[in-house]
């Protein structure tokens, strides 16, 4: 296939071997644990030897996030994606050591490898090959190396509390090198039924806490068939799923605390308070009345949905950028999994897209891996969407 050239563009040979190199250095510092300090010392040097100015933002002491920028004028794109990995888990699992980069078949095997370093590197080497030309940039490109993804989004909150702000963003996440618009948020909520200690010799004398969870559980398992209905034109369906239970602390006790843990995915078209509150109704409902239980939901974490505007100058440049590097007609869609693009959109007001190369199904698995090749055309994806957008004055 004939990859459109951009005219802040680098050969797809080079961005090739770039993006693998950089992919290799950057799968080979562990960063999961709250440990994104190597990883962004590793960035500072790399743009120090190229000249590209940057700041290292820090969160208790130590360093969270890099942000470099080049460019000049009154409008702005960031290119965020995330330093952090989830840990390796049981490497005895994986064909490879999870925390060395091993090639084979065309794709880089590791932890972090596709979320999302992969990601990561091909932002890097495209706004690199920005910064080669930074004088002839007609606007500002920040490049947006946060900490902390997976541990809440704290990376990218912690910019956008300090007041960062643009005209459009780009989240690297892997969609397949198709532009997605919006994403479903995530609410998260433990329900305990509280009943009363006893003697399992002697029932009648306690109030048996895992007993009144019976019918909670029975009411919200119809009502997440319920709310499997609802539908939203680029993210789909809504659900809600009981994950975990726990109750009860020995044999002979009869139980005085029960507690699940709700998995509820919310639509952008609905609201925190709305999915909550009808949850809190069906678990109240629900409780038997005359044992004694009592009931109480707690949030555990909430994470807005968000999405920007179909017809968006960011979605344009996407749509338009992915149809010519992909020979198709690509229209941005929905994302299944929540990122950063919820802080960048809700508190910083900021049209942002997700676009990234490979599948986000790859994400959080043993032998996680991405395509060199889907990182080369990522390269040229993320040149060619800031250049149409660039040149787009939102008419």
């Amino acid at each position: 296939m004939t990859h459109p050239q951009p005219r802040f563009g680098v050969p797809p040979d080079l961005a090739r071997d770039a993006a693998r190199q950089l992919l290799i250095d950057l799968v080979a510092i562990p960063s999961h644990g709250a440990n994104e300090g190597p990883i962004l010392d590793y960035l500072a040097k790399r743009f120090r030897r190229q000249d590209i100015p940057f700041r290292v933002t820090e969160a208790g002491g130590e360093p969270l996030n890099l942000t470099a920028e080049i460019g000049q004028g009154n409008r702005a794109i960031i290119l965020n994606s995330h330093v952090d990995t989830v840990p390796p888990g049981d490497p005895a699992l994986w064909q490879t050591d999870p925390l060395v980069p091993t090639e084979k078949g065309g794709r880089i095997y590791g932890r972090g490898a596709e979320d999302a370093k992969g990601c990561l590197a091909a932002m890097i080497v495209a706004f690199e090959a920005l910064a080669a030309r930074r004088e002839q940039l007609p606007v500002r490109v920040v490049l947006m190396a946060v900490g902390a993804e997976e541990r809440g989004g704290l990376g990218t909150k912690l910019e956008v509390a300090n007041g960062f702000r643009a005209d459009a963003a780009i989240v690297g996440e892997s969609t397949l090198l198709e532009p997605k618009l919006a994403h479903k948020g995530v609410l998260r909520l433990e329900v305990e039924v509280k009943g009363k200690a006893a003697h399992a010799s002697d029932p009648e004398a306690g109030v048996n806490a895992v007993v009144a969870m019976a019918p909670v559980i029975s009411a919200l398992d119809r009502l997440a068939a319920e709310v499997r209905t609802r539908r939203e034109r680029h993210t789909g369906q809504a659900s809600l799923v009981i994950s975990t239970i726990a109750g009860g602390v020995a044999l002979n006790v009869i139980p005085a605390s029960c507690v699940i843990s709700i998995d509820r995915r919310v639509l952008p078209t609905e609201t925190e308070d709305q999915a909550r509150e009808e949850i809190v109704r069906t678990v109240t409902a629900a409780l038997p009345t005359g044992l004694g239980a009592a009931v109480e939901v707690r949030t555990v974490r909430f994470v807005a949905p968000s999405a920007t505007a179909e017809g968006a100058p960011i979605v344009r440049a996407a749509e338009r950028a992915a149809s010519e590097l992909l020979g198709k007609p690509v229209r941005a869609s929905g994302f299944t999994a929540t990122c950063d693009m919820t802080y960048l959109v809700n508190e910083g007001s900021i049209p942002s897209i997700i676009l990234g190369p490979d599948s986000i199904g790859l994400a959080h698995q043993v032998d996680e891996c991405i395509s060199i090749d889907e990182m080369t055309r990522a390269v040229l994806l993320y040149l060619r969407t800031i250049e149409l957008w660039a040149a787009d004055q939102g008419t």
